[in-house]
């Protein structure tokens, strides 16, 4: 493991009184001026207040470390606020040059954050280059851009990696692994290492802020109209707007009265990987009580199917994952499962289509039993299948389980969308369907929804 002492020196301890400390949810509050308290009764303190200029870039390769940058980046929003923390600046307008947008939004930076996992120089090529090899690779145009600008690049190295040697480097980015970084591991020492490296960029945010010009007192104050902030998208999320829509086989007028996230891809094996090396399966703060009582009188430990080379494939849906195990993992991502209406809209939109895509079946869409594949496919292989919201996989590959229960017995959960064995008809986004919470299934898995706060 590649260690950095220098670095870890630098940053300041935490307080003594840790126990009574918290930099937990709900920071918006202490923004505003207002403290707020733990469930415990004490207070937590306000974080610093960002300058103008203060911003942080968090830049990963979505294949290597996808689902641990959006737990690094939900601290530090709750820590510094959504303005001051970017990720994800890969939207590029088209027609214009990429290598220089790139560079532009490095440039509005002050802190950035290289997170490196096993895979981050990317797979290789036919003549066994990497991809961080090729100078068209946004990762190493970024850190290209942050090395030549006098502003901190911390390597953040998660899920048990070292950061390369120099000579393993492209040339324009071999003062990386000399720039001062820590790691960040799963499970309990998650919080402790994000504590430390929150401290760190504390120190460097309040000096940036204090580092701003004073204004003159002396002129005439101007007064700016400002509009409200839209939150960014989390990794990998889509936005549901609230409002009406057409729901069920009756096409009846839901309204839902907020806005949410909701994830673009079915949960696959690799995102589920980080849970069960978190220990998820080990504490019981995750579980309900019901699903702890099914975990220990099963013996569960992982999936069903987790070592089943025809189910495990990295890219492809979780299966075999029964309600009780989606709910853990939602409760440690601090996600939750849809409803079915939340699910429902976010598959058809507003208009009431049969599929995601429109109004008629198409199996070249999705996989289904007419796809003739008898197994689930890579997540991202029906590109042209999306539902409005920009949701993939919202008919065929694998059912998904909600949170509603399917009747008043409340004996089963609803689940959604059919699967890879299923016929169309079960693939319509209003067609319903239902499972026991223990099922664990070769054709059900799920996704999660976020809040907006």
């Amino acid at each position: 493991m590649w260690k950095s002492p220098e670095f870890e020196s630098q940053i300041p301890p935490l307080p003594s009184s840790r126990k009574c400390v918290e930099s937990g949810a709900k920071t918006w509050k202490s923004v505003r001026g207002e403290p707020s308290r733990t469930t415990n009764g004490c207070v937590r303190l306000s974080p610093p207040i960002v300058g103008p200029m203060s911003k942080i870039l968090i830049s990963y390769r979505r294949e290597d470390s996808a689902d641990v940058t959006g737990r690094i980046d939900d601290r530090l929003v709750r820590q510094f606020g959504r303005q001051a923390v970017f990720v994800d600046v890969d939207s590029i307008p088209f027609g214009v040059d990429f290598r220089k947008h790139l560079d532009e939004q490095v440039a509005k930076c002050d802190v950035f954050l290289a997170v490196i996992g096993p895979d981050w120089m990317g797979a290789r090529d036919s003549q066994g280059k990497t991809r961080l090899e090729d100078p068209r690779d946004f990762v190493r145009i970024e850190i290209e851009s942050a090395l030549k600008r006098q502003i901190p690049v911390i390597p953040v190295l998660v899920r048990g990696a070292s950061i390369p040697p120099a000579k393993q480097l492209p040339k324009s980015i071999q003062k990386l692994p000399y720039r001062h970084g820590l790691a960040v591991r799963s499970g309990p020492d998650f919080h402790n290492d994000m504590n430390r490296l929150i401290a760190y960029l504390t120190q460097q945010i309040r000096g940036l802020s204090e580092a701003q010009p004073k204004p003159d007192t002396h002129a005439k104050p101007v007064q700016k109209k400002t509009k409200p902030s839209t939150p960014a998208t989390p990794v990998d999320m889509v936005k549901v707007p609230k409002g009406p829509f057409l729901y069920g086989d009756e096409k009846t007028r839901e309204t839902i009265d907020h806005d949410y996230w909701i994830d673009k891809y079915p949960m696959t094996n690799e995102k589920y990987r980080a849970f069960i090396e978190a220990g998820g399966y080990e504490n019981k703060a995750y579980w309900s009580s019901e699903g702890w009582k099914w975990r220990t009188a099963e013996s569960v430990t992982c999936l069903k199917y987790w070592d089943d080379t025809l189910w495990n494939k990295a890219d492809h849906p979780v299966v075999g994952v029964s309600c009780y195990e989606a709910e853990a993992y939602a409760k440690w991502a601090g996600k939750r499962l849809p409803t079915e209406q939340e699910w429902e809209k976010a598959a058809r939109g507003e208009d009431g289509r049969q599929y995601p895509w429109g109004e008629n079946f198409d199996k070249d869409r999705c996989n289904s039993q007419d796809s003739g594949i008898d197994r689930t496919t890579p997540v991202k292989q029906y590109p042209n299948g999306v539902s409005p919201y920009g949701c993939y996989d919202m008919a065929g590959n694998v059912w998904e389980w909600c949170s509603s229960w399917y009747d008043n017995d409340q004996g089963q959960r609803v689940i959604r969308g059919g699967s890879w064995n299923n016929s169309p008809d079960y693939l319509r986004v209003s067609y319903r369907s239902w499972n026991a919470t223990g099922n664990r299934s070769d054709a059900l898995g799920f996704r999660l929804i976020q809040d907006i706060p």
